[in-house]
C-alpha cells in the first residue's frame, strides 16, 4: 500500500522493521508474537500452520508467548528461517484449525509436539496446561500420540496420561503417584477429594478417610508466592477446625526425596490411626 521508496525511508527512520524478506511491521510491534506468527504464515509457496507451544498459546493453553514461532511445513518444503522461527518438517497427515484467523495444528497434536520439544522438567506442562484450559481431553491426547510417528518421551507421555486417568491434575501429582505413593500401603488414598467447610469448598490432592488426613503436593510455581501461601495457611486452619490434618510435601521433596516423603506420611498416618 506504499511505494518502495516510502518503505525504504520508513526503514531508514526506524519506523518499520523487516521480519522476513517480504514482511514488515511497525517498529512498536516487532516483539509481538502475533505479528511474527502472521509473518511466517504468509510465506509464499509453502503450506504452513503453527504447531507446538505456538499453537497452544493461541488456543489459550500456554501461559506466555513462546520465544520462537513454531512453524509446521511439508516434509519436502524448504525455507530459510531466522533464529526466532522453529521449522518443523512434517511427514504425517496434519489436522489444522483456525484460531484468531491463524492456521494452527489441532490442539492435541500441538500438545504432543510441545511435549517432545520441551526439557524434561517442563514436559508435563504440555499436557496439563491444555487439559486445564479445556481444549483437549485425555482421549484426544491418546489419539494424537498415535498420529505423530516419533515423539520424544512417548512412554513418559503415556505414563502421564495414565496418571491423569487415576486422578492427577498436575505433573507433580503424577510424580507423587509414581515415585512416592506407588505402594499398596497407600492404595486407600483418594485423589482430588472434595471437602466442604463453612460453605467453602476445598479440593485435596490426596485424602485418607481412615485418619482424616489431607496430603498436599506443593509445586513451587503455585505455592511459593506470598498470597498463595496465605491462602494455604487459611485452608489448613479451616480443615484443622473440623479435625482434618494437612501434610504438605514440597516439589523438591517429592522429586528428590521420595523415600523421606513415604516415611513421613506413613508415620503421620500411623500416629493418627492410634489416637484414642
Amino acid at each position: 500500500m506504499s511505494s518502495p521508496r516510502a518503505v525504504r525511508g520508513a526503514l531508514a527512520r526506524g519506523q518499520l522493521v523487516r521480519l522476513l524478506y517480504d514482511s514488515y511491521v511497525a517498529a512498536e510491534h516487532q516483539g509481538s508474537f502475533q505479528a511474527r506468527a502472521d509473518a511466517v504464515l504468509a510465506w509464499p509457496g509453502v503450506t504452513t500452520a503453527l504447531g507446538g507451544t505456538s499453537a497452544l498459546y493461541l488456543w489459550g493453553a500456554w501461559p506466555e508467548p513462546p520465544a520462537r514461532v513454531d512453524l509446521c511445513i511439508g516434509a519436502h518444503d524448504h525455507v530459510r528461517a531466522p533464529r526466532w522461527v522453529r521449522v518443523r518438517h512434517v511427514s504425517y497427515s496434519l489436522p489444522t484449525e483456525k484460531r484468531h484467523r491463524m492456521a494452527t495444528v489441532a490442539p492435541p497434536i500441538a500438545a504432543v509436539q510441545a511435549f517432545g520439544d520441551l526439557p524434561v522438567s517442563r514436559r508435563g506442562e504440555a499436557l496439563f496446561h491444555p487439559l486445564r484450559a479445556g481444549v483437549v481431553s485425555p482421549e484426544d491426547l491418546r489419539d494424537a500420540v498415535e498420529i505423530v510417528p516419533r515423539v520424544r518421551g512417548r512412554k513418559d507421555f503415556l505414563r502421564l496420561l495414565d496418571a491423569v486417568a487415576a486422578g492427577a491434575e498436575s505433573w507433580l501429582e503424577a510424580e507423587g503417584m509414581r515415585r512416592v505413593f506407588n505402594t499398596t500401603e497407600f492404595a486407600q488414598l483418594l485423589p482430588q477429594h472434595v471437602l466442604d467447610v463453612d460453605g467453602v469448598r476445598y479440593r485435596a490432592d490426596l485424602y485418607d478417610t481412615n485418619t482424616r488426613t489431607v496430603i498436599e503436593l506443593d509445586g513451587s510455581q503455585f505455592h511459593d508466592s506470598s498470597p498463595r501461601r496465605v491462602r494455604d495457611l487459611r485452608r489448613d486452619a479451616a480443615l484443622a477446625s473440623i479435625g482434618i490434618l494437612t501434610i504438605r510435601l514440597s516439589y523438591r521433596d517429592v522429586v528428590e526425596r521420595p523415600e523421606w516423603c513415604r516415611r513421613t506420611v506413613r508415620a503421620a498416618l500411623d500416629a493418627r490411626a492410634k489416637r484414642p
